[in-house]
């Protein structure tokens, strides 16, 4: 009898002690695929952005096991698209049709961005948040409210390179424009012309060209002609590496008398193009207005000690992030539900800040299905209806003769 009496009372205190502690929060499976420019032109982007993701579903895995809320949310696959759009629908579509993915980080680019909607997921029901792709084409793009993005839009890019122009050069000066033609040379272009010619300016020439091409020299003799006062320049390295000494060649281009924009903000870029064709250009690049930035490169930096840095990176790890918050708040992994429940965590709604040096909390308040205000490394994204990131913050940058890279924190530009 005493020995029964012993187990008996054993299993009540076994009983007791499981029924205090905290029940774990019901999770979900949320599986995140990537797709970025892993080689080409573009790779140093695409290569710190993939890392940048993996580091921000590592850092939820964390969170999720220290607030007890079940599920996973990992980054199950990542495509190469080198930057183009072709790449990115056959990315697009490995990850939904054989990965299975629940959503996109992704892509770098405006057009890569805009064909991997169109043609994979918008018909297959997938969410996909861009984190660089800048076209002001995209906030009108028919995304059946599946594609957000971290990154501004370059309506606002347009305006700061304008306003850097005229303070740099005048108002009333000619000014010509060279640009790829696809999504995001030709929107860009016209933001460019529409602001410049609106403050009283002349358009010299404005010339697209095809980033297919074997040479461009003929692009860089009409660039060049009638002797404009000033450039800009709207193009991604890869093909500028061959626009630029074509420009060269014509004898009538002056780098110091050229605007870029971020794409040439990377000295790695700039040696690849030629120190002496970028020497003395200036352009301009988004800048994270993030919580503690400075402390997220530490942290990623520490974790992915062997990847290059560039300025962007921590936009693939807020969209990351933002994916496995709505996924938890929503307790489902239907893009319905987490396009919804993107607005309630970003701050859309309202609610509580939470940075994301406190994602235990954060992870927390999305299992409570409470609406709150994650305050990313990049961004505070508040998307609005058109699943853009509300803010942004823009730096005036030069080039050095050496090709090093400088900006004055006093020339930056908020909206």
């Amino acid at each position: 009898m005493k020995a029964k009496y012993v187990i008996f009372a054993s299993a009540i205190a076994s009983a007791l002690v499981v029924g205090s502690l905290p029940a774990q929060a019901a999770g979900v499976d949320m599986k995140i695929g990537t797709i970025h420019p892993l080689t080409g032109g573009n790779a140093d982007y695409g290569i710190g952005l993939t890392s940048a993701a993996e580091f921000g579903a590592e850092q939820i895995t964390k969170a999720m096991k220290a607030a007890k809320v079940a599920g996973t949310c990992k980054i199950t696959a990542s495509e190469d698209d080198q930057a183009t759009p072709a790449l990115a629908v056959e990315a697009a579509t490995k990850l939904v049709k054989s990965n299975k993915v629940n959503a996109i980080v992704g892509p770098l680019t405006s057009g890569s961005t805009v064909s991997a909607a169109q043609s994979v997921t918008v018909p297959n029901n997938v969410v996909m948040i861009a984190t660089a792709a800048s076209s002001p084409t995209i906030t009108k793009f028919a995304d059946k409210d599946l594609l957000f993005r971290t990154y501004p839009s370059d309506a606002f890019q347009g305006k700061v390179i304008v306003a850097a122009v005229q303070k740099k050069f005048g108002k009333t000066v000619t000014l010509s424009i060279g640009a790829r033609n696809d999504s995001f040379g030709t929107a860009l272009a016209n933001v460019v012309t529409n602001e410049w010619v609106k403050g009283g300016g002349d358009i010299g020439r404005k010339v697209l060209w095809n980033p297919e091409n074997a040479t461009f020299d003929s692009e860089a003799k009409l660039l060049t002609e009638g002797s404009p006062d000033v450039w800009v320049i709207v193009d991604f390295p890869d093909t500028f590496a061959k626009v630029g000494p074509a420009l060269v060649r014509t004898g009538n281009w002056d780098p110091k008398k050229t605007f870029f924009t971020e794409a040439m903000y990377n000295e790695d870029v700039i040696k690849t193009i030629g120190v002496d064709i970028m020497a003395g250009a200036s352009g301009t690049a988004a800048k994270s207005i993030g919580i503690k930035s400075d402390k997220w490169k530490a942290d990623r930096k520490a974790a992915k000690p062997s990847t290059k840095e560039t300025f962007v990176d921590a936009s693939a790890y807020d969209a990351t992030v933002l994916l496995c918050l709505a996924a938890i708040h929503g307790k489902s992994n239907k893009a319905s539900v987490i396009s919804k429940s993107l607005r309630a965590v970003s701050g859309a709604k309202g609610g509580a800040n939470i940075p994301w040096t406190k994602l235990t909390d954060a992870v927390k308040a999305a299992a409570a299905g409470k609406s709150f205000t994650y305050q990313g490394a990049w961004t505070t994204a508040k998307f609005d209806a058109a699943g853009d990131s509300s803010g942004a913050l823009f730096r005036v940058y030069k080039v050095a003769a050496d090709g090093k890279l400088s900006s004055n924190d006093a020339e930056d530009v908020r909206f």
